[in-house]
């Protein structure tokens, strides 16, 4: 067995917390969008299921999509146990594993977590330092060196590491325009230390509704949580945006620029405006009404408008 290149996950994936779903329909959920095709299935590590525990099960109920953390904090355990739990994910999901790592955010490392959150690129680069040369002594037949490796990056430093040290980044709630940027200084970044093209994937929330005041109160009810964040103002004032932006219940400039609301030929152009800005693969963040984000509803009526080929 040999780990899924990354241009298999295609170019439009899934991300989502999945913690709205019973276990249940969770199975049926996965095996649904990987009828779709949609080629990877993307989940976070806040405080709901465990994404290793999750990636374990979604690799039983699905055959073909790819399975990915975006992302597990560096923070939550050890770089042997992440190590020890990526081998396992990736033998029981028959190479289909990619590994998202992040430095999370403070308020969730030191108040939710109990650590010390220290600075961010050279505690990225000690962790990935010891993932390299973390002990694993699985089953003899298992050949492969481990699933590719995503850096979670919004800021130069981080970017440039993943693209020095890691097979590339996936930022979060960016602009097509800040996404070009992205690209320029990943590609820069590897072209110098002599390494491949870095995989760029990317997440973009999408509210599929017609009506724009419904289809902002939906965006507005997902990014709630993101507006008391430091580490996104930075990023968000890097995009040109302020303070008043950002202020709840958050400016329509900010909204519109983060998340993508109209019909299915609109969302299908945000996502060719994300690809044409360099991105390898678009995860969409289907939200509902509420702002959860497994709205199947969505994620089916968005594949017959063909915007797997976006």
């Amino acid at each position: 067995m040999t780990s899924m290149p990354l241009q298999r996950v295609g170019q439009v994936g899934l991300w989502a917390h999945l913690d709205s779903l019973a276990i249940s329909d969770l199975r049926t959920f996965a095996q649904r969008c990987d009828e779709l095709g949609y080629g990877a299935i993307w989940v976070p590590e806040t405080v709901g299921r465990e994404p290793f525990a999750l990636m374990a099960l979604l690799s039983s109920a699905t055959e073909r999509i790819g399975l990915g953390t975006s992302i597990c904090s560096i923070y939550a355990r050890d770089a042997v146990t992440a190590n020890s739990a990526a081998m396992t994910i990736e033998e029981a999901s028959g190479g289909r594993f990619i590994l998202g790592l992040g430095v999370s955010h403070p308020h969730l490392v030191t108040k939710v977590r109990g650590h010390p959150y220290a600075r961010p690129v050279s505690t990225m680069a000690d962790y990935l330092g010891r993932l390299r040369g973390a002990p694993y002594r699985g089953p003899a037949t298992l050949d492969t060196d481990g699933p590719p490796i995503l850096i979670a990056a919004l800021r130069e430093r981080m970017l440039r590491l993943a693209a020095r040290e890691a097979d590339g980044a996936f930022p979060y709630l960016v602009s097509a325009e800040r996404l070009a940027w992205m690209r320029a200084i990943v590609d820069q970044e590897a072209a110098q230390a002599g390494r491949p093209r870095p995989f760029l994937a990317v997440t973009l929330p999408v509210v599929h509704q017609a009506d724009p005041t419904a289809g902002r109160e939906a965006a507005r009810a997902y990014l709630a949580p993101y507006l008391r964040t430091p580490n996104y103002h930075a990023s968000w004032r890097a995009q040109g945006m302020s303070e008043t932006d950002w202020q709840m219940p958050a400016s329509d400039r900010l909204v519109d620029a983060m998340v993508a609301v109209g019909d299915g030929p609109s969302l299908v152009r945000r996502v060719a405006e994300m690809r044409a800005a360099g991105a390898d693969h678009v995860a969409l963040i289907a939200l509902g009404p509420d702002g959860t984000t497994e709205d199947l509803a969505t994620l089916e009526s968005l594949a017959k408008a063909a915007i797997l080929r976006a």
